[in-house]
């Protein structure tokens, strides 16, 4: 019997086809990235030498590489000049991709900072949330506003800066009320001399720097020069300042005997996955905590401390000099460059044996266990809403990651489109998007929101397994067109919940889906009901606020030009 030669040809299976490749592979450094059968990224790893690193998954069969690579069906890779572009663009690429397999910070937030300038003729201290290269020097971060409000009274109590808002000094009549109670100098009135005032901003930038000897030696200094030029005045106001940093440091000196600047980044496993906690360490005390869980990564406890590392330590953070860990790993020397150059300023990445260094990290181990103690919500939340929700809309996937539009204008001006992402019952304020409306000048949300959603699909990474529409059957028919563009194994599901809409149940919010003339039936006490409410409602925020922003905005040059 002969064979049919137009019989498709065996198809080679997954493992097989990444074996090929490895044939293939260089012996060079790279970044190597594994996907699954839809082309999803799903790991994200580099390599000293690429042929040898993807090789030995072949090898290994602890349960974290066998579970990843019962999932790979492809493998591509990015070649690099050395192991140290090779870390950076990794970094970049997991932050992009987000893979399954990798370490994710997308719990992380942006804690503020408090920042100086010196190049302003006159500097302030502002509250900032991002880090620039621009040689201002930062303090913080602060998890706690209390203790970042405690920190800002303690500066302006011993060396009180002007407190206004604007760059320049602002033209008043008469001093404000911060100089009538020795909060402020009043340099728009002439009270301070600008090298006093800069002479001050010196002596701040010491107390920060930890160099309280130094500072105690120069205001006795000034103290005693004041006494002796009969300037009775100053002489009390140097020495009630060598009192408040005195007291200052002897507080300090109960937690540390060094005002070091430092950051403990402490790592624990269980079987539930494995969590870090990073202690920021300022002055000799604790002034906040970032802290991340991380579900099942396929990785060994010290690739994941090096990818940590390697993430949260971005340019516009701010990077201490000194950070302890409780393990040395490979690639250490590697990252510490890596950060040395985001931060501008050499890094330190210590293991300490014992001391304070010992001591913060074993805090920061406390706090790590405590959030893997903590109860998990992300099961609950697939059991208990999730699951429920794709069973009563009849979705094709569940929806463990949902996104929401709200469109907010006033007549078609200042028209903003807010766009926000839930993952397992939690906001992923990272995936929040705003959007200035740029092709319609007119009160159409239809056209609007087509706008909005358009610019959405070009990066179908954004996309999540259910899009939901703050509106009715018309905004969810415009929804539908336009993810027809989208591949159809990339289409999301779609949803539209309409506000004061009548349900016979007695619900005030009608949930409409594509191809259903009425609106699903879910009562007022249903938890399914109160989370697309929640993820509608903070969709709404998101977009009002920033339309407020734009107004504001508008008022304020509007006046400025008259």
């Amino acid at each position: 019997m002969s064979s049919n030669p137009t019989a498709a040809p065996e198809k080679v299976p997954p493992l097989a086809a990444i074996k090929n490749q490895i044939r293939t592979l260089p012996r060079q450094p790279g970044v190597y990235l594994m996907k699954d059968g839809s082309g999803k990224v799903i790991y994200v790893g580099k390599a000293k030498d690429l042929k040898k690193r993807v090789a030995s998954y072949l090898k290994v069969q602890d349960i974290k590489t066998a579970r990843l690579m019962e999932r790979a069906a492809a493998l591509e890779f990015i070649l690099t000049e050395n192991e140290k572009e090779a870390l950076i663009l990794e970094s970049s690429l997991i932050k992009k991709h987000r893979p399954r397999y990798n370490v994710d910070l997308r719990d992380d937030k942006r804690y503020p900072c408090l920042r100086l300038d010196p190049e302003e003729a006159f500097p302030r201290i502002q509250v900032v949330r991002r880090i620039k290269n621009d040689g201002a020097l930062y303090l913080g971060p602060f998890s706690a506003a209390a203790k970042m409000r405690a920190t800002l009274a303690l500066i302006q109590r011993i060396f009180p800066l002007r407190q206004c808002r604007q760059q320049e000094l602002p033209r008043r009549s008469r001093p404000c009320l911060y100089h009538q109670t020795g909060r402020c100098p009043a340099p728009c009135q002439g009270k301070i001399s600008r090298e006093a005032y800069r002479e001050r901003v010196r002596e701040i930038h010491q107390f920060f720097q930890g160099k309280n000897k130094e500072l105690l030696l120069e205001l006795k200094r000034k103290m005693r020069q004041a006494a002796e030029d009969l300037n009775f005045e100053e002489a009390a106001t140097q020495r009630d300042r060598i009192r408040a940093v005195s007291e200052t440091l002897q507080e300090q000196h109960v937690v540390s005997t060094r005002l070091i600047q430092a950051d403990a980044v402490a790592l624990v496993e269980s079987g539930e996955g494995a969590a870090a906690a990073i202690l920021f360490i300022r002055f000799g005390s604790v002034t906040g905590m970032a802290r991340f869980r991380f579900r099942n990564p396929s990785q060994t406890l010290e690739e994941i401390l090096s990818d940590l590392l390697a993430q949260y330590y971005q340019p516009d953070r701010f990077m201490p000099p000194l950070v302890f860990i409780p393990w040395d790993f490979l690639d250490r020397r590697l990252v510490a460059e890596v950060l040395a150059d985001r931060r501008g300023g050499p890094v330190e990445i210590r293991v300490p044996a014992r001391g304070e260094g010992r001591h913060w990290l074993e805090l920061a181990e406390e706090n790590a266990r405590s959030l893997l103690a903590e109860k998990d919500g992300a099961p609950q939340f697939m059991e208990q809403i999730a699951g429920p929700l794709q069973e009563k809309l009849g979705l094709r996937r569940i929806p463990e990651r949902v996104g929401c539009l709200d469109i907010s204008n006033l007549q078609g001006a200042q028209a903003v489109g807010s766009w926000v992402v839930f993952q397992q019952g939690d906001p992923e304020k990272s995936r929040y998007r705003r959007f200035r409306i740029r092709t319609v000048d007119q009160p159409d949300d239809y056209a609007m929101m087509a706008e909005v959603i358009s610019r959405l699909i070009r990066h179908p990474e954004e996309i999540p397994d259910l899009v939901l529409i703050d509106g009715g059957k018309g905004q969810l028919n415009v929804l539908r067109e336009i993810f027809r563009r989208v591949p159809e194994e990339q289409r999301p599901d779609l949803a539209a919940i309409a506000k004061k809409t009548f349900i016979p149940a007695g619900g005030k919010d009608g949930l409409y889906l594509p191809g259903r003339k009425n609106p699903v039936n879910l009562k007022t006490d249903s938890p399914l009901l109160h989370f697309l409410q929640r993820v509608r409602d903070e969709a709404h925020r998101f977009a009002l606020s920033y339309h407020h922003l734009l107004r504001k905005k508008e008022i304020v040059n509007a006046g400025g030009k008259e």
